[in-house]
């Protein structure tokens, strides 16, 4: 899911990043976001993209106006604003050196997220260390500020970071601001941030891990301090914003509704977040209205945050429905602490947790077919220690199993798969970073690893991904060209346009395509029902149907129509809920199917972000359609901070 989340981010940067700059000084704009692409290799440009559309939306969120573009468009970017934010500009040329010399000439303030360019030190007052590598021990798990951090700074910011490009303070010119803490909290000797004599650099970049609302007041509370100005109409927007949650249209919409809670403990504690939105909502309107820009934004996220809790409370809990999470990094949210993830989750009224076990490129458990992987060398069998930890406490437990994504394959092993001719290529004959669904030899191999993780192991089911090809395109090679001749006895005389949607043998390669992917998922099927019994099978899908039967090779509802699979979990990732209501409402049109779904809700997908109040929301659709339950993805620290704990005092209430 997160690879092709990432691809799909990198399309939509082009559309939301490049900002034209007429439209930006039209909309007063406060801040620029600027992201490498001359100033970084071709294979970093996607990654600065998807770093950029983060911090563009993490200052919407503290209501920012922000427009943001490539570091080839910086005369452009720097012209309307006091402060930008440059973000993997690793290299800048002597020209764009230039451009931000000029900028902080006039007065303009940078904060300087990861660059390795001895220029742009010295213009900030910061002495180059080089790069740093990490390991899995989490040795920078979180950022604490000193106490000379400007007004709004958190104290602390959690995110695990597996590099640096470590710089020194230049006496004079620039001071340790926050320094990095392993994942028990204690202090390491490498800096995090410097405030510098032209505004703030950073050793790492910030990374959507979680934690989300304190990187936004971060990303605001520096720029801020360089552009006071700032914090006023971010109290309004953020004002604004805090006072549509769910259903309510400000802090006095939310008082009959709860008058209405049946339950007398619920209805009493929603009667006091409301009254603790009104006064919230009263004191953000004096200050703003008085000049007070950042008491007013603190209070206004006290609204939505009392607003949020005032729609949880007003939930009641479903029983015996399946409430399941993702869990991408195969950690946990604590590494090292299995126990205290699954007390967490036990607490919220979870059931079922989907815990990264392994893929083609690793494995994050014993295994005899998958490679280890570091996670695995360095801190031992996840999949054990996790098992030992969620069977005390009734969790159930998934071993989530990549199927043709390489993900986190080393160098040598992508070499393996290239001599096996696993790995895909285009009609150009460039290869993809994608394997073939139609290797058998593959496919032999991710059965080996579901019989593993089936039999070695006391998990509640296999649960697939990735169990599809990447896109159409990207299957019009050589190698494949050859594999469905072979299979169909006849060659393809005007290949790749003949097996093109149009072409003459398209619907003969659309099915020939979700055979081989269906053909993994039945051989599963048949293993599991013959050496482990009661074991489920699931797989995350996508949730346009049929759609993506010719765009990805997946016809998940073959996959029900011959029993392959005991639940599916389509990725229903938006922030539209009529749109999502939408996707559920076809995948639970018909009894048979309805029965199979459990639909996935993206809190933390690439293409979606929720609040709390529209997580509620779409697990309402999710009851309204029957289903028997649903899955979030994905298990971090935003999550755990701002979704849980709304969720379990209704919805999820045990």
């Amino acid at each position: 899911m997160k690879a092709d989340g990432v691809r799909r981010l990198a399309g939509l940067c082009g559309a939301l990043l490049l900002a034209a700059a007429g439209a930006a000084r039209a909309a007063a704009v406060g801040v620029s976001v600027v992201y490498g692409e001359e100033s970084v290799a071709p294979s970093e440009r996607a990654f600065a993209q998807s770093l950029a559309h983060h911090a563009v939306r993490w200052y919407r969120d503290a209501g920012v106006t922000v427009c943001a573009g490539a570091d080839t468009n910086l005369d452009l970017l720097l012209s309307p604003v006091r402060v930008a934010v440059l973000i993997h500009v690793a290299g800048p040329s002597a020209q764009r050196m230039a451009t931000l010399r000029r900028f902080v000439q006039r007065g303009g303030r940078l904060i300087v997220c990861y660059s390795s360019s001895p220029a742009l030190a010295e213009l900030m007052g910061v002495a180059p260390v080089g790069y740093v590598k990490g390991d899995t021990s989490g040795r920078w798990s979180a950022m604490r500020f000193d106490a000379s951090r400007p007004q709004g700074v958190p104290e602390r910011v959690v995110q695990s970071s597996p590099n640096l490009f470590l710089v020194r303070p230049v006496a004079g010119a620039s001071q340790n601001l926050a320094w990095w803490e392993d994942r028990l909290g204690r202090r390491t000797p490498e800096p995090a941030w410097l405030a510098t004599r032209h505004g703030y650099w950073m050793t790492h970049v910030l990374l959507a891990d979680g934690d989300e609302e304190a990187k936004s007041q971060l990303l605001l509370a520096l720029a801020a301090s360089c552009d006071p100005s700032l914090w006023q109409p971010a109290a309004a927007g953020r004002l604004a914003a805090a006072e549509r949650v769910g259903p309510f249209r400000g802090a006095a919409s939310a008082a009959r509704p709860v008058r209405r809670v049946a339950d007398t403990a619920r209805r009493a504690a929603a009667q006091a977040a409301a009254r603790a939105a009104a006064e919230a909502e009263a004191g953000a309107r004096n200050a703003l209205s008085a000049g007070r820009g950042f008491a007013a934004w603190t209070l206004a996220g006290d609204l939505r945050r009392h607003l949020e809790f005032v729609y949880g409370w007003m939930q009641a809990p479903r029983v015996g429905e399946v409430r399941g999470v993702w869990d991408h990094s195969g950690m946990g949210l604590y590494p090292g602490d299995w126990p205290r993830t699954c007390d967490l989750l036990r607490s919220a009224g979870f059931s079922d947790l989907y815990v990264c076990a392994g893929g083609p490129g690793f494995s994050h458990y014993r295994s005899g077919v998958l490679p280890p992987s570091r996670i695995y060398l360095e801190q031992g069998d996840q999949l054990a220690a996790c098992l030992a930890a969620a069977r005390p406490r009734g969790l159930r437990v998934h071993a989530w199993l990549f199927c043709f994504n390489p993900d986190q394959a080393t160098e040598d092993r992508q070499a393996v798969f290239r001599r096996r001719g696993w790995v895909l290529a285009g009609e150009d004959g460039r290869e993809r970073r994608w394997l073939d669904p139609s290797a058998a030899d593959l496919r032999a191999m991710l059965v080996q690893a579901g019989r593993e993780l089936a039999t070695r192991y006391a998990v509640d089911g296999v649960h697939l991904d990735y169990v599809r090809y990447a896109d159409f395109s990207g299957s019009l090679g050589p190698a494949v060209r050859r594999s469905f001749e072979a299979a169909s006895g006849r060659n393809v005389a005007d290949w790749p346009a003949g097996v093109k949607p149009g072409g003459a043998r398209y619907e003969e390669f659309a099915q020939w395509r979700c055979d081989q992917v269906t053909a993994l998922v039945a051989d599963l099927r048949t293993l599991l029902r013959r050496e482990a019994p009661g074991r489920l099978l699931t797989a995350a899908v996508y949730g346009k149907y049929p759609s993506c039967v010719g765009a990805v090779g997946q016809d998940w509802t073959a996959w029900l129509r011959q029993g392959y699979v005991d639940y599916l979990m389509p990725m229903n990732y938006t922030t539209d809920l009529e749109r999502f209501r939408e996707l559920v409402g076809r995948q639970t049109s018909s009894r048979w199917m309805r029965r199979r779904m459990l639909p996935g809700i993206g809190v933390t997908a690439a293409e979606s972000r929720l609040g709390a109040a529209a997580v509620i929301d779409q697990i309402l659709a999710v009851r309204e359609a029957d289903a028997p339950g649903f899955v979030l993805y994905d298990l971090d620290n935003t999550l755990q901070q701002e979704i849980l704990p709304v969720l379990k005092v209704g919805i999820t209430a045990e």
